[in-house]
């Protein structure tokens, strides 16, 4: 199983909107007969890679998978008619597809069909690496990462608005590789005119390049931002019911799409309802404060990547990552779990998860 996940992995962020998954065939002895991993959307999936060779395997053989195989018909046919025109006898799934037109539907199938299937094998590594696949079948919801660089008291920026660069280089590389992992990235309006950024992965010419998200009620961006200059990907702007009609007739002149909340600010479900809705699997937040916080106070925040400088900028009125919570006792605030620490030249990335719901 553990090479099945290893296989899985190689496809990771590549197969949206489907779940990664590796699957291996071995005999008795463990010998590894054929193997195999889900590519791309629309690609054999993993089980049809790894029985390919074969018209029927040999008695013996054992089909191990990090997801529970399909029985329904997508893109592709069920991968459990395979199974079972494949005479596989015995099967190892890793865990169940969360999925409601499968979850548990494809494991029986094949018991029915007289296959011996064992689940829960290595089962947390097996879920765990499909936690955005899993968020966006089960919620309808993106997958939501929020991206912080900050110094060692937690500051994004100096009180004047200064913040570059608070973080080095390896972690500023480390930043756009975290683009390259996700469809989406958003930022709010006074990031957007502070920083200007170009919220594109640099990493590469040919990579693939996020949809662009701004959240800002009335519209009022600068027109001279790389946001509305850039045609080269999708660009997509929040806004509440007071933005102005000639203000939505230029943007969309632009070529940026209007997303208009028939409330006077846009909410947060409602927008991450709308991107879930166009087929954003996963979406990266990168600043600022305000826009932060009401992803937390939401709740609807996955995972958290902190940049941590050895800077101390060490002024109450500098910036903070997070904004304003509103949260009065301590037995209330969001605690999270570290997951990984990674130390980027004089920086430290801390990798956590935000508590479930």
């Amino acid at each position: 199983m553990q090479r099945a996940i290893t296989l899985a992995l190689q496809a990771q962020f590549k197969t949206e909107p489907n779940p990664i998954v590796g699957a291996v065939l071995t005999d008795r002895n463990g010998q590894v007969l054929s193997e195999g991993f889900h590519e791309k959307a629309g690609s054999p999936h993993a089980e049809v890679v790894a029985l390919r060779h074969f018209e029927t395997v040999p008695e013996d053989a054992i089909l191990f998978v990090t997801l529970e195989p399909c029985s329904h018909h997508g893109k592709t046919p069920p991968c459990t008619d395979l199974i079972l025109k494949k005479n596989v006898k015995t099967v190892v799934v890793g865990c169940q597809d969360p999925n409601p037109l499968v979850s548990g539907k494809g494991i029986a199938a094949l018991r029915a069909n007289g296959v011996f299937v064992t689940t829960g094998v290595c089962e947390s590594a097996c879920r765990n690496i499909n936690r955005v696949f899993n968020k966006h079948i089960v919620s309808h919801l993106p997958y939501l990462t929020v991206k912080a660089a900050v110094s060692l008291d937690g500051k994004i920026a100096m009180a004047s608005g200064e913040s570059q660069w608070i973080t080095g280089e390896l972690s500023r590389a480390k930043g756009h590789e975290l683009r390259s992992q996700h469809q989406a990235i958003a930022v709010g309006r006074q990031t957007l005119i502070n920083d200007n950024p170009r919220l594109t992965d640099r990493r590469s010419a040919k990579g693939r390049q996020p949809i662009q998200i701004v959240y800002a009620s009335r519209g009022d961006i600068p027109f001279d931002s790389f946001f509305v200059k850039n045609r080269q990907t999708r660009r997509i702007l929040f806004a509440g019911n007071g933005i102005q009609p000639e203000m939505v007739k230029r943007l969309c002149a632009e070529g940026v799409e209007v997303f208009i909340d028939d409330r006077s600010r846009p909410t947060v479900l409602w927008s991450l309802e709308r991107l879930y809705e166009i087929g954003v699997c996963s979406l990266l937040i990168e600043g600022g404060g305000e826009l932060i916080a009401s992803m937390i106070r939401e709740k609807v925040a996955d995972q958290l990547c902190l940049f941590l400088s050895g800077k101390i900028i060490g002024s109450s009125s500098a910036i903070s990552w997070t904004g304003e919570l509103g949260i009065e006792k301590l037995a209330d605030v969001p605690h999270l779990s570290f997951d990984h620490i990674e130390k980027l030249g004089d920086d430290l990335m801390l990798t956590c998860f935000f508590p479930k719901p």
